[in-house]
């Protein structure tokens, strides 16, 4: 049997994809005890745990709270993009750096070890300009530089400085560098691997999600996770479903509760059992969803998909 450590991702709660606006962290810490989760996920942005908008007394107290319910600290989920700007005058990765530098001090004030971050993130999956590249998703419209792979090459290293330059920030601090595999960059398993390979910092470790993965085969997993090994720090549980149009096309995917999706669980945590990677997988409700009826949902639909979630992730214990 392994032990499944679940994690509540807090930005389920933050109001975003859900009516009656977000829970304080009081009130997702005290969902995370009811449903039976081991931690939360701390999310840095407003309206949630912005670290500017949190003391150090704050902090403390919620800490305590968090003690007190038995609820500990997962990881700080940084929604970085260390992209280049579209401007010589714009200095995104230096805005980026502060703000992860605060990143990493709420972590240890929290007492977590784990910070998660994007290499490049624009929201969406894919840029607009994605199936206009040549043997390379493209990041621009079609042209001399999209013909070359230029476009994505200068996004590639640009991404990799950036990463590298958070890392030697970060080794002021008492956590690890969790790099989340997320277009538009970094778009596939070997994608994520090269990155933090040729990052070569040894607090950049890898934050390996199985709904990201290639494929969903039996082998393509055990090999992923292997391949992985120590160097796993993070990872999230969420479901996938294709939908499907007239011919089986496909036509969008959408966000479900882990176990209605994709994914095949079991493999999965059997290969993270194989490695010992003994942290925790985070539940992460990270797009918009309707409920039955076409309707929005609220805070009460978000509840049932946590415990659904939940649920499902526990079952699978006794299966490891």
């Amino acid at each position: 049997m392994y032990k499944i450590k679940q994690s509540m991702d807090a930005v389920n709660y933050g109001g975003y994809f859900h009516e009656g606006g977000p829970l304080t962290m009081e009130q997702i810490i005290d969902k995370a005890a009811e449903f039976g989760y081991d931690a939360v996920d701390i999310w840095p942005h407003k309206p949630l745990m912005y670290p500017g908008d949190w003391s150090k007394e704050r902090r403390r107290e919620l800490l305590a709270y968090a003690k007190k319910k038995g609820i500990k600290f997962a990881a700080v989920d940084a929604c970085t993009n260390f992209m280049r700007s579209k401007h010589a005058l714009v200095p995104d990765v230096e805005k980026e750096l502060p703000y992860l530098k605060e990143c990493c001090e709420l972590a240890e004030d929290m007492e977590c070890g784990t910070v998660r971050i994007m290499p490049a993130f624009i929201g969406y999956f894919w840029s607009e300009y994605s199936n206009q590249g040549y043997c390379q998703t493209a990041l621009t419209t079609r042209s001399m530089e999209v013909s070359k792979q230029e476009d994505y090459y200068q996004e590639w290293i640009h991404v990799r400085e950036g990463i590298r330059e958070a890392a030697k920030m970060a080794e002021s601090y008492p956590v690890v560098l969790a790099l989340q595999g997320h277009p538009p960059v970094v778009n596939c398993v070997q994608d994520l691997f090269d990155m933090v390979e040729e990052v070569g910092m040894a607090n950049v470790k890898i934050g390996l999600d199985l709904p990201l993965f290639d494929h969903q085969t039996e082998a393509f997993i055990y090999e992923t996770v292997r391949r992985a090994g120590k160097d796993m720090a993070h990872s999230h549980t969420l479901g996938v479903g294709i939908k499907y149009g007239p011919s089986d096309s496909i036509y969008a995917t959408e966000e479900v509760v882990p176990g209605d999706g994709i994914e095949n669980w079991v493999p999965f945590f059997k290969a993270c059992k194989e490695i010992g990677y003994e942290g925790y997988f985070a539940y992460e409700q990270c797009a918009p969803f309707f409920v039955k009826g076409h309707r929005k949902p609220d805070v009460a639909d978000v509840d049932e998909r946590q415990k659904k979630g939940f649920a499902f992730i526990k079952s699978l214990e006794e299966k490891i």
